[in-house]
């Protein structure tokens, strides 16, 4: 049976509220008292300090007497809250394990590639060091070299990731698929992956006697 129409006073206003899921817009609410316009379904929030028991406790005895026939539950806004993000955490969960399995991927690749790249330039770098180069500019040379083939890498992978982007964009709350700070990341550390994999392979070449390079097949 509809209810007859009621004038409400308005005494304050408050932020919007999410009540029906973190996807959702927050409704158009009105908050009235319940001994004004009770209903069969109705929540209260109430902020309080201590364990969920005490907790519990101190509200039954407060509202039972109160309420005689309604059911008192008591749930923290916590456990609300996980519960409606049972799905976004295992998509969460699995897409984290799968992007750190490729970036792990990606990573182990550029660094064999490079390192062997810069062992095959052995003799190279022992005819400049024979030549008279410093052995820093020779490190400088190879870690030049392997700055311009990441910034060449992540320049074709950027745009091929903004388009792949949009497959995933109906499974992520509260980040863009083009998150600026999840995007430098990732670039941040196939550089630093980059760095490692040419610096390490060019400094243990250039410590070789130049005669023992030039000798290298």
């Amino acid at each position: 049976m509809s209810r007859p129409p009621t004038d409400f006073e308005v005494v304050g206003t408050v932020t919007d509220t999410i009540t029906d899921g973190l996807r959702s817009a927050a409704p158009p609410t009105v908050y009235v008292s319940y001994f004004q316009r009770a209903s069969d379904d109705t929540t209260l929030e109430i902020r309080a300090a201590g364990s969920l028991s005490q907790v519990s406790s101190a509200i039954r005895k407060e509202l039972q007497p109160k309420l005689p026939r309604v059911p008192v539950e008591v749930r923290p806004l916590t456990q609300q809250v996980d519960d409606t993000l049972v799905q976004e955490r295992m998509m969460a969960t699995l897409a984290s394990g799968f992007g750190g399995l490729a970036l792990a991927l990606a990573c182990i690749g550029l660094y064999g590639l490079l390192a062997y790249s810069v062992a095959r330039r052995t003799k190279e770098m022992g005819i400049r060091m024979a030549l008279g180069a410093q052995r820093s500019c020779v490190i400088g040379m190879i870690v030049k070299s392997a700055i311009q083939l990441v910034v060449f890498g992540i320049t074709l992978g950027l745009p091929a990731a903004w388009a792949a982007s949009s497959w995933v964009k109906s499974m992520l709350f509260g980040l863009t698929p083009t998150d600026p700070a999840t995007i430098a990341g990732a670039s941040m550390i196939l550089a630093a992956a980059a760095l490692l994999a040419a610096y390490l392979p060019a400094r243990r070449a250039s410590r070789v006697d130049p005669m023992t390079a030039l000798r290298h097949e």
